[in-house]
This record gives structure tokens, C-alpha cells and sequence, in this order.
């Protein structure tokens, strides 16, 4: 059987390939849809799989196309899509004569299940057999064409172009600011020959307003002509280009008809901007909102997604599900003996490893870090026992990394669903379990979860008890890390951070203790300790006439979903008569994935409280300009990780730009965090991030030594 890929997306594109290639299928693929056509026109086809956006010509072009042609017509098509997915859409897709509408992201296997069915029955699955195809007047098909595909690619710019962030308010706000900044200006004579340009794209191919027209992208060509045939006004009609040196260009060109005194017309004038790097964009941010960049991997978030998914299907089937937890060994000596883009270099090998000897089914996701999870549907116990044990194996050999053979083991937990569990939450705290008892037998080796792993239940319990006695018994102390402001070395704020020194163990680090606290409400008390022993200190140093900046306050999610967080925000700060516009309350992006209406309103008493919000970790797998929007936040941290990398790492001084650049925008305060040499602190200056926390500038400083910035101040 013969099968015809339409996909722009290179990603997507191969996968599809690979998967139905290994199911026997003879595969031709291509990244839009005049390509696929002329495929079409001397080459048979069983059937046709196609994206809807796509360059040149559409989804919904080449299926238009395939169904008026007597000798293609009977040719099923299955659109795949990620961008066009309401009903109204699946509805125009299915008038056109489409056998299915499927929706991005599918498990494969569910897909070639479909695939299969088609090519069995070769009948329109999800038409009536009664109903033809899309009979109705050209002109009102064309004219639904257009505004599908209008529709969904305004959305998008607005969604991810800056520009459109701020302008979609209204239209006329919108074409306000392509006038004041289009890049460049056109003009064109009464036949809508071009005959003046200035400022225009180099290469540009365009000699008339038609021929524009024949390569609009946003519309369909007929509803432009249409358009400037009867000298209506457009804007924002985006159209392409190849330039000389071969590179696709996309413009985004308005036009207003000009008429002479006698209301003859005369021509048209317009505005244009190159928004090549603003799709590319679009489409990088979508996939990058659901999987890891240095990886490829599905993300935490889409883990998550995948997860239920597979839960509720193994439920309804019911077959087992098994959820392996990878961790690498030593990860950490490697980063810091070689640097972290060797830490990367074993993180993308490690993968390719893993990935090698898994089933096409099973999902790898990438958690963040050198953690990693796996998803196994329909598979036994003994089939998780027989890969791991291929896994461990394959992990014997050494990687060879920068001319070095570079030793590194993985641990690996596994649970069994329903077996252990039916809840995904506890399903990946067993996994962990599972995978932190491996480590504690030596580390490479796995464990499958069992109700007998005591003793990591035991020193959790330990660590538990021991938290209670830390608050009660006075163990816990606060340190402050200064945040500077680099152009004229002020200090602007301090971070309020918590320590436990233990009277046996001595120093425990935050990421030991807070971890387990998080898993109980352990971590409101200590929240509100912190509160409370910040708002005590900070009254003392005004109490010296000192110029107390403002103080940075953690919260987490678990704090968020608290009904008496406000009680407890108004309440502490004002017995230390401590004003609200004092402290900043940090949450990270992962507390912001909730959207109980707790949380909202918690977020939103926050604001009226006088607090600001600082957004930490932002750019973290889960960013979005909707938490900044939705939220009304003040600050964003820019994570630590793009601040490790900005030495060696164009990406990263590209998405930190990229981050700076958002903040200006939309007016918020930026800080990078985690600075801890002369080149990073240049490079975020320079890059316009002004405002800085990090051992280059001071660790955290106990309240005494803290007195000797706040004196300075």
C-alpha cells in the first residue's frame, strides 16, 4: 500500500515515516501541499495523511484539489493536525471530502489503527454514505478557505509575536503600529503594478499586486484578487517568497486604495514587514511548549498528558501500564569535571541509548536534569524486567565525549499500574522510590516498587519528624542573597532563603529537606516560618534607621492552593508593620499549572493585597505569555540554567535576549539569577537584563552580614 505524507513540520514529518514504514507501508512524504500534488498527478496512492498549515498550498487546497479530479477523488484523505482543531474546523474538513479529522498529538499505535481501518474499507469513515462531497458555490468554498485559514494564522501571530501581544486590542491599534513600523513601503499604479519601493526586502520577485496575490499565504488568492479588483483596503495579508539566496520569506504587506479628486482610482500604497522569523518562530514555540529542547523529548507537561492518557486507556482495556524512572550516575561530577556542555552532549547520548532498545510504542519523556521517565502501555512486568535489564547493559559501554570516554551508569525505578496504583501522581512518587532505592544498592541496577521498600519510607519518615523538630526546636534560620542593580552597583532586593542546621547531620540542603515537605503540608509551616522570621528581621533593621530594600518571599504550589495563604500574608507583614509593597511573594511556573479556582483567587488577592509577583524559573519547560497576562506579574526570573550556558551557549544568550526583550515589552522587572562569573554578568548586561542575584555578586549572607550592604545602601 501507498501512502502520501503532507507535513511541513520536519519532526513530525520523519515520525510518521518511520512508524509507517515499519508497519510495511510504502511512504512518500512531503513539506507541503503543490508538492505533494504533482506527486500525486504520476504516482498511485492508497491514501493521503495531511497537516493543514503548510507553505505554497494547504491541507485544505490539496484536498480540494484531489476531490475535484476524477482520477484522484476516490483517494481517502486523514487531515493531522495540531493548529486547526475546533469543530468548525473538522466540519469544513469534512465538507471538502476528508475521510477523517485526527488531532495532534496521537499515540501511534491509535493512529496506524485508523490508518489500517481506511485502507480496509477505502469508505469516508466519518461521512454518511448517502452524502457526496462539498457541492456548494466556489466563491463561498473559497471564501470558508480563507477564513479557516485566516483565522488560524492570526491566531498564531497573535499568540507568539511580540508585536501582536501588545496590538490586539484592536484592529485599528494593530495597523497603527505596522504603518509606524513596517520596514518598508510599496506603491503600485492603476493596472496595481508595483512602481515604488522603499526599504524593500533584497530580492524581492514581486512586480505586481497580483503577483502578490498568486503567492499569499494567509488568504487564499482569489479572495486578494477579489480584493483588489473592486479597491477594497487590506491588512496584515501575509504572503511569500524565495530570495536570491534561496531562503523562504514571508512578508506581511497592508494596502489602502488611493483615488483620485474625480473618485477615479488611482492605485494603492502600502506598508510590508518581514515576519519570516516570526512564523519560524510560532512554530519553534509550539513545539517547544510540549518537549524538551536539548533532548527532543516529550517535557514534563506532556509527560504528564501522555501519562493520564495511557492510564485511562489501560483502565478501559484493561491492560497494565508500567512507568520507569531513569536517573543517570554521577551525572553531576561529569558537569562539573567537563563542563555542562559535555553534561548536554551525555544527555542527548543517553537518550539515543535508551531510545534505541525500547518498543516503537513506549514514550520517553525527559522530567529536566538528568531525570528521565518512560512510559510502557500493554506491556507485562517481564517485559519492563527484560528492557531494563537491556538499558543497564547498554549503559556499560562509555561514551566517548570530547575525545574521552566519559563512564556513566543509570538507575532505574519501575511501577505497575494498577498493580501498585491507580493514581499517576503516586504511580511516579513510587517510581522514584523505586529508582532512589537502586541507587542506595550501589546505583546501576534497577528495583521495581514493592510495599516493602522500608527503608526509604523510613527516611522519609525520619526526614519528616525531622522537619517538625527543626520548627519547633528553633534549627531553621534565614540567609538573604543580595539582587543588584549592575549599572550602578545599588542593591535593589535581597532573596529570604531557608537553612536547617542539624544538631547531628549538620547542614541539610534545601533540595533534601524541601522535597518531602512539599509532599505534606510541612511546607506551609515552613512558608509562614519564613514569612514571619523575614517580616521579624526586617522590622529590626528599620528599626536601625536602615534602607531596607525589598525582600523576596518563596511560596509554593501546595502554599497556593491554601484557602488561608492571604489570612496568612495580611496577617504576619502587618504585626511587624511591614507594608505589602515591601516584599515580592516568588512562585515558580510549575505553581502556576493548576488553575483550581483557589489558586485564582489566591493570585488575585495577592495582587490587591499590594504584593508584587515574581515568576521563578521562568523558560523552564512550562512558559507562557498567559501566566504573564493572566496573573498581572511584576518580575520574571530568568532560570539559572540559561545563565549557566550564555558563556558557550548561542541558544541560550539567544532565548535570554528573547526573555529581555518580552520583559521591556510588557514592562517587567527582570532578574537574572544565579550569576557566578565576570562573563555571564557582561553578557546579561549587554543583552539589556540589568538586574542580577549570584555568588559573583555575594552568596547568601547571614542578617548580621547582611548590615554591610544595607549600610552601604
Amino acid at each position: 500500500m501507498n501512502i502520501l505524507v503532507a507535513e511541513d513540520d520536519e519532526n513530525s514529518r520523519q515520525l510518521l515515516e518511520t512508524v509507517l514504514a515499519a508497519k510495511g507501508y510504502t511512504v512518500a512524504s512531503f513539506d507541503n501541499g503543490l508538492k505533494a500534488l504533482s506527486y500525486l498527478h504520476a504516482e498511485p496512492v492508497d491514501l493521503i495523511i495531511s497537516d493543514i498549515l503548510m507553505p505554497e498550498m494547504d491541507g485544505y487546497g490539496l484536498c480540494r484539489a484531489v476531490k475535484q479530479n476524477q482520477s484522484l477523488q476516490h483517494i481517502p484523505i486523514v487531515f493531522y493536525t495540531a493548529t486547526y482543531t475546533s469543530d468548525q474546523d473538522k466540519r469544513f474538513a469534512l465538507s471538502l471530502g476528508a475521510t477523517k479529522f485526527l488531532i495532534k498529538p496521537m499515540l501511534m499505535p491509535d493512529l496506524m489503527h485508523i490508518v489500517d481501518e481506511i485502507l480496509k474499507s477505502n469508505q469516508p469513515a466519518d461521512l454518511p454514505k448517502s452524502r457526496g462531497l462539498y457541492r456548494g458555490s466556489p466563491l463561498k468554498l473559497d471564501k470558508q478557505h480563507a477564513d479557516r485559514v485566516r483565522t488560524k494564522l492570526d491566531k498564531k501571530i497573535i499568540e507568539l509575536s511580540e508585536e501582536k501581544e501588545k496590538l490586539i486590542e484592536s484592529e485599528a491599534r494593530f495597523r497603527d503600529f505596522a504603518e509606524a513600523s513596517a520596514d518598508w513601503f510599496w506603491e503600485s499604479d492603476e493596472h496595481l503594478k508595483i512602481n515604488a519601493v522603499t526599504g524593500g526586502p533584497k530580492g524581492l520577485s514581486f512586480y505586481s499586486l497580483t503577483d502578490l496575490a498568486e503567492a499569499c499565504h494567509s488568504h487564499s488568492s482569489n479572495e486578494m484578487l477579489k480584493t483588489l479588483q473592486t479597491h477594497k483596503r487590506f491588512a496584515d495579508y501575509v504572503v511569500h517568497f524565495t530570495d536570491e539566496a534561496g531562503k523562504l520569506v514571508y512578508l506581511r504587506v497592508s494596502g489602502k486604495p488611493v483615488f483620485a479628486n474625480n473618485g477615479n482610482f488611482i492605485g494603492y500604497r502600502g506598508v510590508g514587514r518581514d515576519v519570516s522569523e516570526t512564523i519560524a518562530l510560532s512554530r519553534k514555540v509550539e513545539f517547544l511548549a510540549s518537549h524538551d529542547e536539548l533532548t527532543g523529548l516529550p517535557n514534563r507537561s506532556m509527560f504528564r498528558q501522555r501519562l493520564e492518557h495511557a492510564v485511562t486507556k489501560a483502565a478501559r482495556e484493561g491492560n497494565q501500564v508500567l512507568l520507569l524512572f531513569f536517573d543517570l550516575d554521577h551525572f553531576k561530577m561529569v558537569n562539573d569535571t567537563l563542563g555542562h556542555e559535555a553534561g548536554d552532549q551525555l544527555l542527548i547520548m543517553a537518550t539515543k541509548r535508551i531510545t534505541e532498545r525500547v518498543r516503537a510504542t513506549d514514550v520517553l519523556c525527559r522530567l529536566g536534569g538528568d531525570e528521565f521517565v518512560m512510559i510502557m502501555e500493554g506491556a507485562s512486568p517481564q517485559d519492563g524486567h527484560r528492557l531494563v535489564r537491556d538499558i543497564i547493559s547498554a549503559f556499560a559501554t562509555p561514551f566517548e565525549i570530547h575525545q574521552q570516554r566519559v563512564y556513566c551508569t543509570v538507575s532505574i525505578g519501575v511501577s505497575v499500574y494498577p498493580d501498585d496504583t491507580i493514581d499517576t501522581q503516586t504511580l511516579l512518587v513510587y517510581a522514584d522510590l523505586a529508582m532512589y532505592r537502586a541507587k542506595q544498592n550501589g546505583r546501576n541496577d534497577f528495583e521495581f516498587y514493592t510495599t516493602n521498600l522500608n527503608f526509604i519510607a523510613h527516611q522519609w519518615l525520619e526526614m519528616e519528624h525531622g522537619i517538625r523538630h527543626a520548627l519547633k526546636d528553633n534549627q531553621l534560620f534565614i540567609v538573604y542573597q543580595p539582587q543588584v542593580e549592575t549599572i550602578n552597583n545599588q542593591l535593589i532586593g535581597m532573596e529570604a532563603l531557608i537553612r536547617w542546621r542539624h544538631p547531628e547531620r549538620g547542614l541539610i540542603p534545601p533540595l533534601e529537606f524541601i522535597k518531602i515537605a512539599e509532599q505534606s503540608s510541612l511546607i506551609n509551616q515552613i512558608g509562614e516560618w519564613v514569612l514571619e522570621a523575614a517580616c521579624k528581621q526586617m522590622r529590626a533593621w528599620l528599626d536601625k534607621k536602615y534602607s531596607v530594600p525589598r525582600v523576596s518571599i518563596n511560596i509554593s504550589a501546595r502554599h497556593l492552593r491554601s484557602e488561608s495563604l492571604i489570612k496568612t500574608l495580611t496577617n504576619i507583614p502587618a504585626k511587624y508593620e511591614i507594608a505589602p509593597n515591601m516584599l515580592c511573594i516568588e512562585i515558580t511556573e510549575y505553581a502556576l499549572l493548576e488553575e483550581a479556582d483557589v489558586v485564582k483567587n489566591n493570585m488575585r488577592l495577592i495582587k490587591e493585597a499590594g504584593f508584587s509577583i515574581s515568576l521563578d524559573d521562568f523558560g523552564m519547560g512550562h512558559s507562557s505569555l498567559l501566566y504573564l497576562k493572566r496573573w498581572a506579574v511584576d518580575e520574571v526570573k530568568i532560570d539559572r540554567s540559561f545563565v549557566e550556558g550564555l558563556v558557550n551557549s548561542e541558544e541560550d544568550r539567544v532565548i535570554v535576549k528573547a526573555i529581555v526583550a518580552l520583559g521591556d515589552a510588557l514592562g517587567l522587572n527582570l532578574v537574572g539569577e544565579g550569576v557566578e562569573n565576570q562573563q555571564q554578568a557582561e553578557i546579561l548586561s549587554a543583552s539589556g537584563c540589568k538586574n542580577v542575584q549570584g555568588y559573583f555578586y555575594s552568596p547568601p549572607l547571614d542578617a548580621k552580614e547582611m548590615e554591610t550592604w544595607l549600610k552601604k545602601a
